[in-house]
């Protein structure tokens, strides 16, 4: 049963993701961006993992996740002062990587990937803030293996922290879905795989896409621990994610999550991708949008006062704003960035095996690799 602090939090940080990408929404209307994959719906799923993770855990995102990265990101005591007691010391400022994470949206060179590319195809790698934190590969169901391997790499440092990746229900449907599930099964990895079904695959309806009465049916196909649970319930996917999490920490394996949520938004926006959303079925999925949803419900058993519904929204408001002006006016980035090494440099040769040498080029070049010849056998020895 989640305390009254810890529902609290999670509406904040539920707000903070909506007043987040609400803004890019606007910002894609009035034509100062040109392409956002909208997050608005997935709130109640993304928020609770968020804040299910522990200093050290791997959080491997996709494009609507940014409601884990933001109660990843932040220390709730410093992004909402006087709510959440006191800070942990360990993470920054939240107006800090708030900004970077608008200027990575928007391509600008405080960007976490300096403005290479404008969306969530980024890393964090802090470890001393506790943050890892590898972003997106473009071809969904492609981030699941990665997320495997990086819980093979905690289960190898013989740690009890656990990798979570999502997928929507369409990437369910691809061979990387199957490996890495299967792979992590078999070595009892310590993985969350979270599927945010909304129903409809980038435009195809569930029912043309798989025969089987819920995804969740597949986990015990791997001998996987599975489940499906409200998507729009934060309460039910907080407690969804705690026994995962627990399972995975005490060395039982992976879990696989479905959550179940409307189709809000397209999978992009403009896409005409909602077309395919029979008008009954979005005016259903619009009644249960879980950021209204949940603030009735915390406003109904007294957890949420109008005083601090208000000190949550203006807060929220008010580093949404801050970051995003900030990172609109931000510089873009150089043009050598473009060009920056993709290979490491080293400034002598390094010889990783008796027959390969590492060699270097000049600065800014690839380094090149050639076959050694073989050193010839040692004498045999003499008989004095």
């Amino acid at each position: 049963m989640s305390s009254p602090t810890e529902r609290l939090k999670r509406f904040a940080f539920m707000q903070f993701a909506r007043e987040f990408d609400s803004r890019f929404e606007a910002m894609l209307l009035t034509g100062r961006i040109s392409k956002w994959y909208s997050a608005i719906g997935n709130e109640a799923i993304t928020v609770p993992a968020g804040l299910s993770l522990e200093p050290g855990d791997v959080l491997c995102s996709l494009h609507r996740d940014v409601g884990a990265i933001l109660a990843f990101y932040l220390d709730p005591a410093r992004a909402f002062p006087g709510l959440f007691g006191e800070g942990d010391g360990r993470r920054p400022e939240p107006e800090s990587l708030l900004y970077r994470l608008a200027c990575q949206v928007l391509g600008k060179a405080d960007g976490f990937s300096q403005g290479i590319e404008r969306s969530y195809h980024y890393g964090y790698f802090a470890p001393e803030q506790g943050l890892l934190h590898i972003g997106m590969i473009s071809h969904l169901g492609s981030m699941i293996p990665v997320a495997t391997g990086c819980a093979y790499a905690l289960k190898q440092h013989g740690t009890d922290r656990v990798a979570i990746n999502f997928i929507g229900e369409g990437g369910t449907s691809t061979g990387d879905f199957h490996e890495g599930l299967n792979l992590a099964a078999v070595w009892k990895l310590p993985l969350v795989l979270v599927i945010e079904n909304n129903r409809y695959a980038f435009s195809t309806p569930s029912a043309a896409q798989y025969a089987c009465e819920a995804l969740a049916d597949r986990g015990p196909g791997y001998g996987v621990a599975a489940e499906q649970v409200d998507g729009n319930d934060a309460d039910a996917m907080a407690e969804a994610f705690a026994r995962a999490f627990a399972r995975a920490r005490s060395g039982g394996g992976p879990t696989l999550l479905e959550a179940m949520v409307g189709r809000l938004r397209g999978h992009a926006e403009g896409d005409g991708s909602m077309k395919v959303v029979p008008p009954e079925e979005l005016a259903a999925y619009q009644a249960q949008d879980p950021v209204p949803t949940y603030r009735r419900w915390l406003e109904e058993d007294g957890t949420l006062s109008a005083d601090t519904r208000e000190q949550i929204e203006k807060r929220v408001k008010a580093l949404v704003e801050t970051a995003i002006d900030r990172a609109l006016d931000a510089p873009a980035p150089e043009a050598s960035v473009a060009r920056r090494p993709v290979f490491p440099t080293y400034e002598k040769e390094l010889v990783l095996v008796p027959s390969v040498i590492w060699v270097t080029r000049p600065p800014g070049s690839r380094t090149a690799c050639r076959r050694a010849p073989r050193p010839p056998p040692a004498p045999a020895p003499t008989t004095p």
